[in-house]
C-alpha cells in the first residue's frame, strides 16, 4: 500500500511518516519527495534548464544551486516558483515512479512525503492520502527554529503553499504539538486503512 502524506511546510509530515514506520517497523519505506526535490537539482540538464530561466546568480563558487539563492528568487515571486515547479515536478514524478518500482515488492507501506503531492501528481500513485496540518503561527516558528530558516524567509515559504488544501485527502490530522496525541491518532488512521 502507498500512502501518500501531504500538508504545508512545517506541518509535521515527517512526524506522521517516522510514526507510521515506527508502527509498521523494517516493513515501511519512506520516500522524502522534499529530499528528492535536492537530488533533482544536482542533475545537469536540470542545471542547465534553471541556469536558462534563473540565471548564473543561483550557482555557488562550486557550481551547484544555492537552494537559498534560488529560494530568495522563487518563495518571493509566484510566478517564478511555478517556473522552477515546471522545470522540477516531473523529474521528481519519474523519480517517485522509478523507486517505487524498485522497492514496491520489498516494503508493505510504502509512504511518499510530498507538501506539494496533488500539485507534482504523486497522488495518483497513492492508495490513501493522509492531510497534515498545524497553524500558521506553528509552522512559521518550526521552519524558523528547527530547520533554522530566516522568519522572513519562512512565512515566505508558508505563504507560497496556501493553494495547498486537504479536500481530496482521505484523512485529516492537525498537528499542535502534542507528540502523544499525534501518534493516536495516526495509530487509529493506520488501523482503518
Amino acid at each position: 500500500m502507498v500512502i501518500g502524506i501531504t500538508g504545508p511546510a512545517g506541518s509535521g509530515k515527517s512526524t506522521i511518516s517516522k510514526i507510521i514506520k515506527t508502527i509498521y517497523k523494517d516493513k515501511a519505506f519512506i520516500i522524502d519527495v522534499d529530499r528528492l526535490g535536492h537530488e533533482v537539482l544536482t542533475y545537469f540538464f536540470i542545471k542547465e534548464k534553471l541556469k536558462e530561466v534563473f540565471g548564473e546568480g543561483i550557482f555557488d563558487d562550486d557550481n551547484n544551486i544555492s537552494r537559498s539563492k534560488l529560494g530568495e528568487i522563487v518563495f518571493s515571486n509566484k510566478e517564478k516558483l511555478e517556473l522552477l515547479n515546471q522545470i522540477v515536478h516531473p523529474e521528481i514524478l519519474n523519480k517517485t515512479e522509478q523507486i517505487l518500482k524498485e522497492i514496491s515488492n520489498k516494503n508493505d507501506i510504502i509512504i511518499v512525503d510530498a507538501a506539494l503531492l496533488f500539485k507534482i501528481g504523486l497522488d495518483k500513485l497513492c492508495d490513501k492520502i493522509i492531510y497534515v496540518d498545524a497553524p500558521e503561527e506553528l509552522r512559521i516558528e518550526r521552519l524558523s527554529e528547527k530547520r533554522g530558516i530566516p522568519l522572513e524567509k519562512a512565512k515566505n515559504i508558508v505563504k507560497s503553499q496556501e493553494h495547498i488544501n486537504s479536500k481530496r485527502c482521505d484523512f485529516k490530522i492537525l498537528n499542535i504539538g502534542n507528540f502523544d496525541q499525534l501518534y493516536k491518532e495516526t495509530e487509529k488512521i493506520i488501523q482503518n486503512l
